[in-house]
Formats: C-alpha cells, sequence, structure tokens
C-alpha cells in the first residue's frame, strides 16, 4: 500500500507548489504587451524566476501521482491505466518544455531588456517571436495529453473503485482548468486553477487513504 500512501502525497504537494506559484508569479500579459511584460519581468526578475522553478517542482511530482495512479489502476483497468499514464506523461512533458519556453527565456529577456543601452525594441521583437512562433506548437500541443491522460485515469480511478466519484469529478474539472492554462492568460485563473486542483488533488488522496484502510482491515481479517 506504499504506492497509494506516495500517490496520496504528490496528489497533494503538486497542487500546494503549483497555488504558491502562482501567487508568486509576476502578472502575465497576453501576447500583443511585449512592453509591459518585459518590464514587470525586469521588476521582478527573481520572483519570476523562482516561480518557473517551483512550478517545475510540481510537475515533477504530479509526474509521480500520475504514474502512481497508473500503476494503481493497472490492477483493474490495464488498458485505461497504460493510456492515461502514457498521455498524462506525455502532456506533462510537454508543459515542462513550455514552462522552458515561457519561463526562462521570457525571465532572460525580461532582464536584458532593464540593463541600460538596450535597444528596446529589438527585445520586444524577440519575445514577440517566442510567443507566435509556430516552431513552439509541438510543445504546448503535446501538454493537451496532460488533460486527455488525466481524464482517461480520472474516470478509470472511479470506474474500479480507487477513488470516489466526486474525487473523479473534482478532478475533471481541475484538469480541464489547468490544462487550458496555455490557452488563457490570467493570473486568477492561473490561482483558480490551482485552488480547484487542491481541492481535487486532496480527495484523490483522501479516497486512496480509505482504499489502503480498508485493505488494511480486509488483511487483518
Amino acid at each position: 500500500m506504499n504506492r497509494a500512501k506516495l500517490t496520496a502525497a504528490a496528489f497533494v504537494a503538486a497542487p500546494v507548489l503549483l497555488l504558491a506559484d502562482n501567487l508568486l508569479h509576476p502578472k502575465e500579459y497576453e501576447p500583443g504587451n511585449e512592453a509591459e511584460q518585459l518590464r514587470v519581468i525586469a521588476d521582478s526578475y527573481e520572483r519570476w524566476q523562482v516561480a518557473h522553478m517551483i512550478a517545475f517542482a510540481a510537475i515533477l511530482i504530479i509526474a509521480a501521482g500520475v504514474l502512481g495512479l497508473a500503476s494503481l489502476l493497472y490492477e483493474r483497468r490495464p488498458r485505461a491505466a497504460l493510456w492515461g499514464g502514457a498521455l498524462g506523461m506525455a502532456g506533462l512533458f510537454g508543459f515542462a518544455s513550455a514552462l522552458t519556453l515561457d519561463g526562462f527565456t521570457w525571465g532572460i529577456l525580461g532582464e536584458v531588456s532593464g540593463r541600460p543601452g538596450v535597444d528596446q525594441r529589438t527585445v520586444q521583437l524577440a519575445l514577440d517571436e517566442i510567443q507566435n512562433s509556430a516552431w513552439s506548437l509541438p510543445y504546448y500541443l503535446t501538454a493537451l495529453g496532460y488533460i486527455v491522460g488525466l481524464l482517461i485515469l480520472a474516470v478509470g480511478a472511479a470506474r474500479a473503485g480507487l477513488i470516489s466519484r466526486l474525487a473523479s469529478g473534482l478532478l475533471v474539472v481541475a484538469v480541464l482548468m489547468t490544462g487550458t492554462e496555455t490557452m488563457i492568460v490570467s493570473n486568477a485563473y492561473f490561482v483558480a486553477g490551482s485552488v480547484v486542483l487542491l481541492i481535487a488533488g486532496t480527495a484523490v488522496a483522501v479516497s486512496l487513504r480509505q482504499r489502503v484502510r480498508e485493505s488494511a482491515a480486509w488483511t487483518s481479517s
């Protein structure tokens, strides 16, 4: 049952880090506001980079949760476990890639833009190109696997009796919110998604812990 405990812990720890990231993260603007975005990053460079490092840690931990839930589900629904786990991990790889593009790269451009004598127009054009280049699509589209994979795992885990229907439903909502953050640029939306994911992750953890207790009681009897 160690897998269930570790999986439960991951589903709580990752949203906590993600919430901390989004509360710390400086304001993010929609494309077309390069000058404002660069100014905010230059004024809060350390916050920007630390926030994205926290987000990266959250991705690593939720990856452990995805693998743990998939391994538990495999015992009862192997096909759903394999598809959900594979797509979920592919999506998290995509998010990690996008995080590098939006975090580290934007951060460096913002820091450079704040230096004396830097051609602001050139830096703004560089940020605009990074934001709108078609070469970034493979990374962002891969992130869709997170939504599909986690939906498969959420529904499959509920049908297999691993988590409650309530936990499954909350996880579906949380996945849809956090999975669309690359399309909806709003710090308030990012924070809301983190809160919903924390509620859902807690519900999943409670369900898994209940399964551990029930299994231990059955074994002892």
